[in-house]
């Protein structure tokens, strides 16, 4: 499943991210590898931007580069609280 389609309080393991270097690059610098454990905490209002727990820190994903991010789903608590693991 993408990370879009991952329900509100779950966790899930980014297990593969579509795209060339330019996204894999974006996502990166903020923090979203392989192996991350994520959280999606809110989507926005009309199609609108993605909020994502990452390593305890909130990062705003548009639905598009969401849609390119692949995850597991682990349930409601990641354990280490968005840590590869």
């Amino acid at each position: 499943m993408v990370l879009s389609q991952l329900p509100l309080g779950e966790f899930g393991r980014v297990t593969a991210i579509e795209g060339g270097h330019g996204v894999r690059r974006n996502l990166n610098q903020l923090g979203i590898h392989v192996g991350d454990v994520v959280s999606l905490a809110r989507r926005g209002a009309f199609r609108g931007p993605l909020l994502v727990l990452v390593h305890g820190m909130q990062v705003a994903l548009g639905r598009g580069v969401a849609n390119r991010v692949y995850v597991e789903p682990v349930g409601t608590h990641a354990g280490k609280g968005g840590s590869r693991e």
